[in-house]
């Protein structure tokens, strides 16, 4: 079985041979990083990776970097709000009214990019082992929520590949070091820091199973913002010599690569040449690029308190400290990380590929659990509460963050005959405009009574829903995903039966009405 880091900025496959887990190099070359890129051709077609790496050297404009970060959203997507201003490219919406971007005239889903990756991947692992490989552990980012994740699922399918997990990276990167090393109950944080966002994990080890014990991150924070600010400061030294800074953000393509491929080299020597496809500018040194990167190292620093800290953990009472993801390489986000918390840091942790590899060593383990066999297991939590919306539009939670997984809750709900219809978010925001809407569920009802809606998050957090109304037996339902202008979802929110609290006072009409939330 497969195991899929599918990063923001580059992607890795690795499987486990002879009991090793192997990162596996791409057919033809030595690496093992996929550039998370894509790209229209000459010719028009759509090309990934290296492809649309050397496509994007000789036309900026016609590739499109980050993609990721787009995928499962819906426009009235509170993240696709600030991430949009972001992006070096404008956001339209595909034919299914999902988050897309246009390439000279080609709108591009991110599902259909992930999907092609994925694709990519599964080649590589075939010509690598003389076989097809088509089950797999992909790996996604700690904030993704229910619908993100259903979203990597079908790009999954679209490759022809079967997810047979969906895990966080974090939690992969802990099972990678954990391998081999008979740890008892060590408690270890995790802090990857990759392309496209920062993601902390902290988890407890024991063996080969691992059990998280919380997450958290930020997701405006990763390497592209690194590069971003060593670009413009090579930017800058070009046009001391009178070549102007690019006009349009995707022209700044070129500078950006330029920039990540400096900033590797400087995360292992004090200097390094800048290769650029046109025209020159003297090396940078760490030094400069440090002081330029201060604030954003110190972020990674402050979010990782806090995950700490909101969930009473100290940096004392943690066994070891890793820091992986390309970002994670670089020597000033290592040495703050060691002042903040006061503990080292670990290094003999592959930074880069050990995402990849924890998530082999769990396929394997599903493998193994499969015969009957001893194997490794994870054991995840909720990284963002789930939400009904009341009318009026605040959020009533019905699994809080941190809830160990699998889980269930059951809502009960006194209703009268007909439609009865009912929002679900995800995320930490009390007002459904803030949260991320799952989708609309709507139960035709025949007889005034009692409804009973089960929900369920199975390991890896995928939502499933069941009802069973008046007169009807238990049965599966499904949510509605499709997107709303404003005014089907205000309309939606008022048609809620959920009443606010405030609203349900001692003596009202409302009075004898049972607890919502008095049942598991």
């Amino acid at each position: 079985m497969l195991g899929i880091d599918l990063g923001t900025s580059h992607a890795r496959v690795a499987v486990v041979q002879d009991g090793t887990p192997t990162l596996i190099p791409l057919p033809g070359t030595t690496t093992t990083d996929l550039p998370a890129l894509i790209a229209v051709n000459g010719t028009g077609d759509l090309v990934v990776g290296a492809a649309a790496q050397t496509e994007g050297q000789r036309a900026p404009r016609r590739a499109i970097s980050g993609l990721k970060r787009l995928l499962g959203l819906k426009p009235r997507s509170p993240q696709l709000r600030w991430l949009a201003p972001l992006l070096p490219y404008p956001v339209t919406t595909d034919a299914n009214g999902d988050s897309a971007v246009e390439v000279r005239g080609r709108v591009i889903s991110p599902t259909l990019f992930t999907a092609m990756l994925l694709r990519e991947l599964k080649q590589a692992a075939a010509a690598h082992l003389g076989r097809k490989a088509t089950r797999a552990v992909i790996c996604a980012p700690t904030h993704f929520t229910d619908r993100q994740c259903a979203a990597l699922r079908e790009a999954a399918t679209l490759a022809g590949l079967d997810a047979q997990r969906i895990l966080i990276a974090p939690a992969a990167a802990a099972l990678a070091y954990a391998h081999g090393r008979g740890l008892a109950r060590k408690r270890v944080l995790v802090v990857d820091l990759g392309g496209g966002g920062l993601q902390v994990c902290v988890v407890q080890v024991t063996g080969d199973d691992l059990e998280v014990i919380t997450t958290g991150g930020d997701a405006t924070l990763g390497g592209m913002d690194f590069d971003a600010r060593i670009a413009e400061a090579i930017a800058s030294d070009l046009s001391e010599q009178g070549v102007p800074k690019p006009d349009h953000p995707l022209d700044w393509a070129p500078l950006r690569t330029a920039a990540e491929s400096t900033k590797v080299a400087l995360s292992s020597q004090e200097q390094a040449d800048v290769t650029l496809p046109s025209g020159t500018v003297p090396p940078l040194n760490r030094e400069r690029v440090e002081a330029l990167t201060a604030d954003l190292a110190q972020r990674v620093t402050t979010v990782v308190r806090d995950v700490l800290e909101s969930n009473a953990l100290s940096p004392q009472g943690l066994d070891a400290v890793l820091l992986v993801g390309g970002q994670g390489a670089a020597p000033l986000v290592r040495r703050r990380l060691e002042e903040s918390l006061g503990v080292s840091v670990r290094d003999d942790v592959d930074a880069r590929g050990s995402v990849a590899l924890g998530a082999a060593l769990l396929g394997q383990g599903l493998l193994l659990a499969e015969a009957g066999k001893p194997a490794a297991t994870v054991s995840e939590v909720l990284s963002s509460p789930l939400s009904v919306a009341e009318r009026g539009g605040t959020l009533r939670r019905v699994l809080e963050r941190n809830t160990r997984l699998p889980a269930t809750k059951t809502l009960v709900l006194p209703t009268a005959p007909g439609p009865l219809e009912l929002a679900v978010f995800q995320g930490a925001a009390t007002q459904a405009a803030d949260a991320e809407y799952l989708g609309q569920l709507t139960l035709d009802v025949e007889r005034a009574g009692e409804v009973e809606l089960h929900l369920a998050l199975s390991v890896d957090g995928a939502l499933s829903l069941e009802a069973t109304l008046p007169g009807v037996k238990r049965h599966v339902v499904s949510l509605a995903t499709e997107h709303l202008d404003d005014a089907a979802f205000d309309a939606l929110i008022a048609r809620s039966p959920l009443i606010p609290e405030p609203e349900r006072r001692p003596g009202g009409v409302l009075s004898g009405l049972k607890k919502l939330f008095g049942r598991r």
